[in-house]
């Protein structure tokens, strides 16, 4: 096992100026502490591919530089990788956690196949990779074999277990005097849950879905676990599918900045049926509480920009209802932006009752059945 300090020490050693990456728990140690880093810069990424992308862009200009990556947005990163960073032969360290393996958990089946074939993605790209593990070689033996890869223009891939890298968890920040006024996720989603009537609510990865399905579990909820980014999409393919329902769409600061692109198609396709509902904590709160960049970002003005019909912000409890109310009985697409703060546990998965395709099943089913029935016990 490596300890957060120790592994900063291998990258400096390894000339290592700049790392860009994605919030990951297996790096949550390493990721704060590169927060103030006296000689690497840390640029937190929107996705994995970008992440390679700045990275790549450093290494251009004579900067070494490494990514922290997850396995479950290695679909991301192939693009860059495959038509950026090998073909330019720009050599990088690419470290990936590895959730979901050697088997992934029963609450978590969406890391079962990023879990099993990324090792076989790289062998077949002809990519070399090491792996760091509990137990294994430490991170400067692990290293010592891998950095004279780059000197051939090749990436060199360390793939990093649960576990690896030690992490000393820190205290809970306390709520500054400027945040107890900001509403929290369970205000979020109750406000949500008190204003909708027949509308279908999918819901992000994360802790915004074990919120929601702790608060009020629904057969018109789907909880989205995985595919970070990709709500917006998910939401808008169902309201164009079906026109004479109203969906809501409860997303996060950091999934939507993964692929904020999608606002765009939003727009452009202009559902009347779709209220999109984002909760900035600026946080990656299922990962360890990496902040996000949200705080230079105006969702609202973004939105509008997209040709959203209906834009709306918020930071407070009191504003939140009516705010919604007003979007839920307007044309949309809507969007309603919510500054917010980090708020408590959020519970259980929905999984852990329910398989995900169960979830799924249950959730179309509806669109058979008629109106989503009242809330009830979880089947």
């Amino acid at each position: 096992m490596t300890d957060s300090p120790t592994f900063l020490e291998a990258l400096e050693g390894a000339g290592v100026g700049l790392v860009s990456g994605v919030p990951c728990s297996y790096f949550a140690g390493p990721i704060r502490l590169l927060g103030g880093h006296p000689s690497i810069r840390y640029v937190p990424a929107v996705n994995e591919g970008s992440a390679l992308a700045i990275a790549a862009g450093a290494r251009l200009t004579g900067e070494p530089a490494a990514v922290l990556a997850q396995n479950s947005g290695f679909g991301n990163l192939v693009n860059p990788l495959t038509s950026l960073v090998l073909p330019y032969r720009i050599p990088l360290l690419v470290f990936v956690s590895m959730r979901g393996w050697p088997a992934a958990d029963a609450g978590e089946p969406q890391h079962h196949w990023m879990g099993r074939v990324v090792p076989q993605w790289l062998e077949s790209l002809e990519v070399p990779y090491w792996w760091l593990t509990d137990g294994g070689p430490p991170v400067e033996a692990v290293l010592k074999e891998a950095l004279p890869v780059l000197d051939t223009g090749r990436p060199a891939f360390v793939l990093v277990a649960k576990g690896a890298i030690r992490d000393e968890a820190p205290a809970p920040a306390e709520i500054t005097a400027a945040e107890v006024s900001l509403p929290d996720r369970d205000d979020v989603v109750d406000a949500v849950l008190a204003e909708v009537r027949d509308e279908r609510i999918l819901s992000t990865t994360g802790f915004l879905s074990r919120t929601l399905y702790n608060r009020q579990d629904r057969p018109g909820n789907f909880y989205m676990q995985g595919s970070m980014g990709h709500l917006a999409g998910l939401a808008l393919g169902a309201a164009l599918a079906r026109p004479e329902e109203r969906f809501v769409a409860l997303d996060g600061d950091g999934s939507l900045l993964m692929h904020m692109g999608t606002l765009a198609t939003v727009g452009a396709c202009a559902p009347r049926n779709l209220v999109h509902v984002v909760f900035d904590n600026r946080a990656y709160d299922s990962t360890g509480g990496q902040p996000t960049t949200s705080a230079t970002t105006d969702f609202a003005a973004v939105a509008r920009g997209c040709g959203y019909r209906e834009v709306r912000r918020v930071g407070s409890v009191a504003e939140l209802r009516p705010a919604l109310r007003t979007l839920l009985d307007a044309q949309g697409p809507g969007l309603l932006a919510v500054n917010g703060r980090v708020g408590g546990s959020p519970g259980e998965r929905a999984s852990s009752s329910l398989s995900v395709a169960d979830l799924a099943a249950r959730f179309a089913g509806g669109f058979r059945a008629g109106p989503v029935a009242e809330a009830g016990p979880t089947p």
